[in-house]
């Protein structure tokens, strides 16, 4: 992985001004490093100077800040360079982060026969390796942190629905990586729909929490954790409502009012002026926004609000739903307007596009024909596929691990879906990319559910050794139960006298 973002030169993504959000909290300045020369969303900038001391920092709820955080100590106290960080050492923790999901794959499927093992695999370094998802660590965004939790999370359920001498760590693994994906940025709040029923839905047996009512404790606690991480990011503890004004208002003006026949309808529908329907393509940033115009009522413009009038305009929610579908399948191949490479290293060429390796949006640009009724067959044949290995299999097995955790990732890759096209009028190419991981992860783990076993072994029956001896006359078998021990010190003991033999 190290190599693939790297050499012989380092891919990322370029800020396109928000990073600084994320930077400033652990003390880089992202905003002077930008200038005509070198603007905002074309080239990677890899190091960023400290901050001033005083400088204040917008609240930004992210777990993201927990790995850059990390990257900044290192590279100040271990490394001992200058400036407050470079976002490479981002890249080296997704390395590592991709080293030990690859590593919990292969100790799943280590049981499989080799094709499907290296099929399984060599797919799955191929999507965390992919451009639209890798170039991703080294970039200052906080949608890495959703992207690191789902692969590891991908792994980490699978191993806590097996029986197994790990089951209890993968739990909390699995449990802590739902964490940090929820936790990443206000759109990913939606996640705690599948993640929380992933846990909702099963016991977990442990010491003295076993058997009963007892088994749903720590299930419990889990859901109400991704409850709260939620909360968060929604802004019940401070911050976040400021981004979900940003993106209701640039949700009317950039896609429902452009969708709709009469923009200036929906503006009436909402309790706005007539009038409003001329800023229809326009963002809360451009030079006259709707914001700034004198008869603007803020409180007309919620989500709620707009979530019922799509409700009782099912053909413009019909459009709105539809209008992702090509930037779902195109990705971020075709002239996505964010570089990814550094000013040095490209050449005087903005916004280049990587293709190291980009094997899955080479494939689903090929489909991007099939439009949103392709899309609505994929989570389908998803959704059906996992159903039946699943209902096909026991619990504990790693045939029913495999097809529930797809059935998580097929439901994240839904609702990641549906809070891109209907939270966010603005960048949602940018906002898709978790619904693509998790589109991406579910076919490949309901084939791993194909081949994996789907009932527990039986019960072994006791060890037993036979005691034969003879007095001369009369032979007798004696069966003895013995454990391993037993076993082996029988293989080594010698007749004590003539006729007797020991097996």
């Amino acid at each position: 992985m190290a190599v693939r973002l790297l050499v012989p030169v380092p891919v990322g993504m370029a800020d396109n001004n928000d990073g600084s959000r994320l930077l400033c909290l652990v003390g880089a300045d992202a905003r002077v490093v930008h200038d005509a020369a070198v603007p905002f969303w074309r080239y990677v900038v890899e190091t960023y100077p400290s901050v001033r001391p005083g400088h204040h920092c917008e609240p930004y709820p992210s777990t993201m800040v927990v790995p850059a955080w990390l990257a900044a100590e290192i590279h100040k106290y271990v490394l001992g360079l200058s400036g407050a960080v470079d976002l490479r050492e981002l890249a080296v923790e997704y390395c590592l982060i991709a080293g030990f999901v690859v590593w919990g794959a292969a100790r799943l499927v280590r049981g499989l026969r080799i094709v499907p093992r290296a099929v399984v695999l060599g797919a799955l370094f191929l999507i965390l390796a992919e451009a639209t998802f890798a170039d991703y660590a080294n970039s200052p965004y906080t949608e890495t942190a959703a992207l690191w939790g789902l692969a590891v999370f991908a792994v980490a359920g699978v191993a806590a629905m097996t029986k197994g001498p790990a089951q209890h760590a993968a739990y909390v693994i699995a449990w802590l990586s739902a964490l940090f994906a929820v936790g990443a940025k206000v759109e990913t709040l939606t996640l705690v729909v599948p993640l929380g029923a992933f846990f909702a839905v099963r016991k977990m047996e442990w010491g003295r929490l076993s058997g009963g009512r007892r088994s749903r404790v720590i299930p419990m606690l889990a859901v109400a954790s991704l409850l709260g991480m939620a909360m968060w990011q929604g802004g019940a503890f401070g911050g976040g409502p400021h981004d979900q004004q940003t993106n209701t208002r640039n949700e009317l003006t950039m896609a429902l009012m452009p969708l709709s026949d009469d923009p200036g309808t929906v503006a009436t529908g909402l309790g706005l002026p007539r009038s409003f329907g001329s800023y229809s393509g326009t963002s809360i940033w451009s030079e006259h926004p709707i914001q700034q115009d004198p008869a603007f009522d803020a409180s007309r413009v919620t989500l709620p609000r707009i979530g019922g009038y799509l409700a009782t305009h099912p053909r413009l929610t019909a459009r709105v739903l539809a209008s992702g579908s090509g930037p779902f399948l195109r990705m971020f191949r075709t002239g996505y307007y964010i570089g990814d490479y550094t000013k040095a290293d490209s050449q005087g060429r903005s916004q280049r596009e990587d293709h190291r390796v980009a094997v899955i949006s080479w494939v689903a640009h090929h489909f991007a024909w099939i439009g949103f009724g392709g899309i609505l067959a994929y989570w389908t044949a998803c959704f059906v596929g996992a159903a039946v290995f699943r209902r096909r299999s026991e619990k504990g097995t790693l045939r029913h691990s495999f097809a529930t955790v797809a059935l998580v990732l097929a439901a994240s890759s839904v609702i990641q879906y549906l809070t891109a096209v209907f939270g966010e009028g603005n960048e949602v190419t940018k906002h898709l990319v978790i619904s693509l991981f998790c589109a991406t992860l579910a076919p490949l783990w309901i084939f791993a559910a194909g081949f994996a076993r789907s009932a527990l072994p039986e019960s072994a029956p006791e060890p037993v050794a036979a005691r034969v001896w003879s007095d001369g006359s009369v032979t007798a078998v004696e069966a003895v139960e013995v454990d391993e021990v037993d076993v082996f010190s029988a293989r080594n003991a010698l007749p004590k006298f003539p006729g007797e033999a020991t097996a």
